[in-house]
């Protein structure tokens, strides 16, 4: 019994250690429009301002943004903002930090370039 027993402690151990080598990154899909009379230059303007204000935060180094822009489409105005993280551990603890941090702030001036009707929370698995 005492002999399961350490196998089953060492199998969770090797468990603990390899899972967040392995881990699912989580992905957050905007969709949004520009406004009209507004630039992709205005918002990529905001947009990097909003990521300097995200990775300010402690633990949010491991952010990543994406403006992903549509090379056909019915409305030239509509594109996705794409933000990636490497755990649920990090998203959640920038979900915690995120009221009245500075990113919360630049989404007021984010308001004015676009707006983001629809989000989605994905996660991401790496094929090897």
């Amino acid at each position: 019994m005492k002999n399961n027993f350490s196998i089953l402690f060492a199998g969770i151990l090797f468990m603990a250690c390899i899972s967040p080598a392995h881990a699912a990154s989580v992905v957050q899909l905007w969709t949004c429009e520009l406004h009209e009379g507004k630039t992709r230059t205005e918002l990529t303007e905001i947009s990097v301002a909003w990521m300097e204000a995200v990775r300010s935060m402690d633990g949010s180094e491991a952010f990543e943004g994406f403006l992903e822009f549509p090379i056909a489409a019915d409305d030239a105005n509509v594109f996705t903002f794409v933000l990636t993280v490497d755990s649920a551990t990090s998203w959640g603890a920038f979900q915690d930090a995120y009221p009245g941090s500075a990113a919360e702030e630049v989404d007021e001036a984010w308001g004015e370039v676009a707006d983001c009707s629809e989000s989605s929370l994905w996660s991401s698995t790496e094929l090897q």
